[in-house]
């Protein structure tokens, strides 16, 4: 035997041995950086591995870090298959096209057995866009004094730029923009590390050109009266550059080019602020000042309150303005129309719908009147109305929660939709429909487990009525106990079960020991059976299944026997049981002999004795089984030889099963074998360890955590 668990043990070093020297070494890149294009992506490396060839079943997976050399989730760039028993061996693959960065390394991994190379040196991989690169549509530049442009590529092709200024580099980029303020020749290309210089853009020229600036004149005053035409006229005059004319900073058609003056009447459409913007041959341009253009225009009117207001019920809209005159006369208008209200007012408290404008007449030389803005003033023609269960309700769990208002909207005549305010919810009339019945008004709805349903609101406006979306709500029910009303007795054989909460509508699906018995519509159940008992309630589409109960027939409890179903006689001969809990009892001995009609019984010998006891109608039949220790004086020798003479170590009754008294053995060497309060005179369990020796043990008798008795105990075959 010693000499084949040698062998096993020589085998086993060798087999770890050898698995444990087999190493894959770092993989050799045939090449220094990778530049990957439309037209060539193929990589070589060498990868090698020490001492001893790979199973044949054995992969090898050539992996690819992410462009920080980590290969926390590296990708597979190959498979071999082949290579097992090369030792060295060569490999082609090509990169994924998202490589872009200067840290990528790769490594080699197997699967049987399962071995992880280092890492190989790092190098840059990008994949190269030859899209053509067109820098500032190719058009040069004109920097205009000390302004500055910017020129931009075509297309965004990589994530960063190296631009150029008269062939050197001039700044890198993250953005295919670049803003210039100098003169010279620049152009730009895609970083892409070491493989930068592959695809570059076309020259842009950047020149400095004339500053200039321009301002407008009128050979007349905007308030002469008498004048029927104004001229403005730009300062600078040139042929070769372009005038683009604007009023109230809006381009006026038809004014783009050579037209270095503007001629106005007197018409109230040519009432404005107009400024020229001039373009010289080098780009550059200048803008005027404004020129305000106030002939024939009255007062001037500004409006101080919102131009567009809603109403809804009793809630109203006030229209207000202001003037730059102190007297004059103020009307209003509505759709047209003079209005009483508001005469010589700069407020106007509107309650219809309409446009609403407001005219002042001026009191300046040339006299007239000026219009304000037009107010428009909506009140929505329908409405749409969206409710929602409270945050947290779920289906068949929540038992309690609540609809509110998600919102209400307003169709305005234009097509314009508003959300409708809080504030407003007074003027609406919201009633909540359950199941086409009316269950509550308001804009809240509490639900609990008893009002499952499918619910709509309605919102009542003037006599309209406009329904909500509809929501099912599916409520769960409430935690329930099943509860014991009536246990057996010995006068009954029946019991009552009941649930705690009555739900009108409910289905109460009963089971004992896990059967179904009885599916009824009542929280109540009468039983004869004794077991576990369970009962499962379906309500409005939702269940619930209480936790089990027992209901037994148990009248054992009913008498109890002292000392217990077991006693030992000891040397002194005699022990007395005694009987509690019935109204008679008679005593039998093994052969069926009454021994006693009272509740205790004197024993003096071994055996079984029977107790039949009544309580009210019940009759308990118990048992108590009888032995006999009459060891006086603690042994100190055992012979565990399982021969039934002297094989246990047995004390005197005294210290038998007693709470308060603790028996500890220890080898001869102090480790402790035994140490319990319940000592049953089982020890030693087991021969075994005694074969070779005849060993010695001592003993501790400790009574309330005083040591009373102690010893040596030897065995002995």
């Amino acid at each position: 035997m010693k000499t084949i668990s040698t062998l096993l043990i020589v085998l086993f070093l060798f087999v770890v041995s050898n698995s444990f020297c087999q190493k894959l070494n770092a993989p050799e890149l045939g090449f220094e950086y990778a530049c990957v294009s439309d037209g060539y992506n193929s990589f070589q490396a060498t990868f090698s591995y020490d001492e001893k060839p790979f199973k044949a079943d054995n992969i090898f997976y050539v992996e690819l870090s992410n462009q920080f050399g980590s290969f926390n989730n590296p990708i597979v760039l190959s498979e071999i298959k082949d290579q097992n028993f090369s030792f060295e061996f060569h490999s082609t693959f090509s990169l994924p096209n998202s490589v872009a960065g200067e840290g990528y390394k790769i490594r080699v991994r197997s699967t049987n057995p399962q071995l992880v190379s280092k890492s190989s040196a790092m190098f840059d991989a990008y994949v190269i866009n030859h899209q053509e690169l067109i820098l500032n549509n190719y058009s040069d530049v004109n920097l205009c004094g000390s302004g500055a442009t910017t020129i931009a590529l075509n297309i965004d092709i990589a994530k960063e730029y190296v631009w150029y200024k008269n062939g050197a580099v001039y700044k890198v980029t993250k953005e295919n923009t670049l803003a210039i303020s100098e003169e010279g020749e620049y152009y730009v290309e895609p970083y892409y590390g070491n493989c930068t210089g592959s695809n570059y853009s076309n020259l842009v020229i950047a020149k400095k050109a004339g500053d200039f600036t321009v301002a407008i004149t009128s050979e007349k005053d905007a308030q002469d009266c008498s004048a029927t035409k104004v001229t403005l006229t730009a300062s600078v005059d040139h042929e070769s550059y372009n005038y683009t004319w604007y009023k109230d900073d809006v381009e006026i058609d038809g004014l783009t080019g050579y037209f270095p003056s503007l001629e106005l009447d007197y018409s109230d459409q040519n009432i404005g602020s107009y400024h020229v913007v001039v373009t010289n041959q080098g780009g550059c341009t200048a803008v005027s000042n404004d020129y305000s253009f106030k002939q024939n225009r009255g007062a001037v009117v500004e409006v101080t309150s919102p131009l567009n207001a809603v109403i809804i019920g009793d809630f109203f809209a006030t229209l207000s303005i202001k003037t730059d005159v102190n007297v004059g006369e103020i009307t209003w208008y509505k759709d047209g129309q003079l209005l009483k209200d508001g005469y010589n007012s700069n407020t106007l408290k509107v309650a219809e719908q309409g446009d609403y404008y407001a005219l002042v007449s001026g009191i300046d030389n040339c006299g007239g009147t000026a219009k304000s803005q037009t107010f428009k003033i909506y009140e929505p023609i329908s409405y749409n109305v969206q409710i929602a269960a409270s945050k947290g309700y779920q289906p068949c769990m929540t038992t309690e929660t609540s609809l509110y208002i998600k919102s209400v909207k307003g169709v305005l005549s234009n097509g314009d939709i508003i959300t409708v305010a809080k504030d407003f919810y007074p003027n609406f009339q919201f009633n909540w429909i359950k199941e086409q019945a009316l269950v509550s008004n308001g804009d809240k709805l509490n639900i609990d487990y008893t009002d499952s349903g499918v619910y709509t609101l309605e919102l009542d406006y003037k006599g309209d009525v406009y329904k909500s979306n509809t929501l099912e709500l599916i409520m769960g029910l409430p935690s329930m106990s099943l509860i014991v009303e009536k246990e057996f007795s010995c006068d009954s054989s029946k019991g009552v079960l009941s649930v705690d909460k009555d739900l009108k509508g409910a289905v109460y699906h009963w089971y004992n020991n896990g059967k179904l018995i009885a599916s009824t519509d009542v929280n109540r159940l009468s039983v004869t059976k004794q077991g576990d008992y369970k009962v499962a309630v379906q309500y409005a589409g939702c269940s619930l299944t209480t936790t089990l109960v027992s209901l037994k027939r148990d009248t054992e409890d009913m008498i109890a026997i002292y000392p217990g179903e077991t006693a030992t006689i000891g040397p002194d001969g005699i022990i007395q049981a005694n009987a509690t809990g019935g109204s008679s009892y008679k005593w039998l001995s093994e052969k069926g002999t009454v021994l006693s009609e009272v509740s205790t019984l004197n024993i003096t010998q071994t055996g079984i004795y029977t107790l039949i006891a009544t309580s009210g109608s019940c009759t308990v039949e118990k048992t108590l089984t009888v032995d006999a220790n009459m060891v006086e004086n603690i042994p100190n020798v055992v012979s565990p030889n399982n021969d039934t003479v002297n094989d246990k170590w047995t004390l005197p009754q005294k210290f038998i099963n007693d709470p308060e008294t603790e028996v500890v053995i220890c080898d001869a060497y102090g480790t402790t074998v035994l140490k319990t309060t319940s000592y049953d005179n089982s020890w030693p369990s087991s021969t075994s360890q005694f074969a070779s020796q005849t060993p010695v043990y001592y003993y501790f008798i400790n009574k309330n955590g005083k040591n009373i008795k102690k010893g040596s105990i030897t065995l002995v075959n």
